[in-house]
């Protein structure tokens, strides 16, 4: 529709905006018989389809994101978990040193404590401790000296294992923070698996489509194909009926694209996307080619005499040759063919044509002759009655007059010729083409 079209301005801004954007197209196939048979795809159908591409390029861009996406946190989750678990196994060996070093300092305590009871136990049970015996040795400096280093030393690792557990209570922390890192983990490996799946779905959905589409357009060469056979077929059928009769088919063709009507306008390019795929466009062109070569033939079969020119109740009287004259007995040419018929029966054109004589003629009587262009005439001759007038058009089935018995005639029939280029021609020969032509 063009954008000037008062139709187009009358509609809505947005139907203009869809028309613009997706133009209405048409694809048109000519028929045998020289009509068309065509498929028409309304800016709506084409708004659609290309809303539905776009949502399913959409959905699968977006899974194909999520998947990459899932991948990289669950990459980035399984190195800390791997942190974790590298962090948690040096506590784990934090500990067992640890428990080495509260072994050794209980083993200190136990020896410090041992060594100062032997020093400072009373001597009998009853006595104070602490007191030593009037007289006993006393307990050595030295030996106080040495329980305070001891002493000392066992604080300070009591205060280095109160640090280590702190950090151990910091760890512990730690290994709670790994375990919400896994179950974290967990779900993104459940995101990351129904995002694959949807991408798996999405995926089969495009692939099936594409299929889809491999089989249509399969389908429609293949019917391109049969098309294109049934033509051959045709046009051979129709060549083969034409030169039984001996007629020069080519020849006539040419001369029947001279004499047929003028043809112009400006040319404004058909837009088939059909003739865009290479699946099509040789069958597409071969069958365009067929097509054109049955219209021509159509035209043709349509401008030749094939048909009969009476189609009542009659019978052949006199054949196309050589005869005897009714009248005189002498064997003489008989350049048409003659039809028994009761008087008054219809005369019929048969072929398309233009009026050339209508009138009395000298031997035949009341005669009608038709031009059928290509140098092709029809002549019929002992009417009784003329139909038509010189000059005018008929075509094939038209009444052109009445069987009579008018001129050099012995009875009622009807005086049958066909003329090419002026040479009289066998017209039950034509009449079997027809048969053949116009059966099919």
């Amino acid at each position: 529709m063009s954008e000037f079209d008062p139709q187009h301005l009358s509609l809505p801004p947005w139907k203009r905006a869809l028309h613009r954007a997706f133009p209405e197209r048409h694809v048109m196939i000519r028929t045998d018989n020289g009509g068309f048979q065509s498929w028409t795809l309304s800016s709506m159908k084409q708004a659609a389809g290309a809303c539905i591409g776009v949502v399913m390029l959409g959905i699968l861009t977006y899974s194909m994101a999520m998947v990459i996406w899932v991948d990289a946190v669950i990459d980035a989750k399984t190195a800390e978990v791997r942190d974790a678990q590298d962090s948690y196994k040096q506590l784990l060996a934090e500990v067992a040193l640890y428990r080495d070093q509260i072994a050794e300092v209980t083993r200190g305590l136990e020896n410090n404590h041992a060594v100062l009871a032997r020093y400072v136990a009373p001597e009998s049970v009853g006595e104070p401790v602490g007191q030593p015996e009037v007289g006993a040795e006393p307990v050595p400096e030295a030996w106080e000296e040495e329980a305070g280093r001891a002493r000392d030393a066992l604080l300070a690792q009591l205060a280095g294992m109160e640090e280590g557990m702190a950090e151990l209570s910091e760890a512990h922390h730690l290994l709670g923070q790994f375990d919400d890192f896994e179950l974290e983990m967990r779900k993104m490996v459940l995101q990351r698996d129904l995002a694959l799946d949807e991408n798996r779905a999405l995926t089969e959905r495009v692939t099936d489509l594409e299929d889809l589409v491999i089989e249509m357009e399969t389908a429609q060469a293949a019917l391109l194909e049969h098309f294109g056979a049934v033509a051959r077929t045709r046009i051979a059928d129709i060549e083969g009926s034409l030169a039984e009769v001996g007629l020069d088919v080519e020849s006539m063709l040419d001369a029947l694209s001279v004499e047929a009507d003028g043809k112009g306008g400006p040319f404004v390019p058909a837009d088939l996307p059909i003739l865009d795929k290479p699946v099509y466009e040789a069958s597409v062109t071969s069958l365009n080619t067929y097509v054109d070569r049955l219209g021509a033939l159509r035209g043709l079969t349509d401008a030749l005499p094939l048909s009969k020119p009476i189609t009542a109740s009659h019978r052949m009287s006199s054949p196309f040759g050589v005869r005897q004259d009714p009248f005189n007995g002498r064997m003489a040419r008989h350049e048409g063919i003659d039809f028994s018929a009761a008087m008054g029966t219809p005369v019929l054109a048969t072929a398309t044509g233009k009026v050339v004589a209508a009138g009395w003629r000298r031997g035949y009587g009341r005669t009608v002759e038709i031009s059928h262009g290509m140098g092709v005439t029809t002549r019929f001759g002992h009417l009784s009655e003329i139909t038509v007038r010189p000059g005018q058009a008929v075509a094939r089935g038209d009444v052109i007059g009445l069987v009579g018995n008018s001129g050099r005639s012995t009875g009622p029939h009807l005086h049958y010729e066909i003329r090419v280029r002026g040479t009289p021609r066998n017209p039950a020969q034509f009449m079997k083409a027809g048969q053949h032509v116009f059966q099919g």
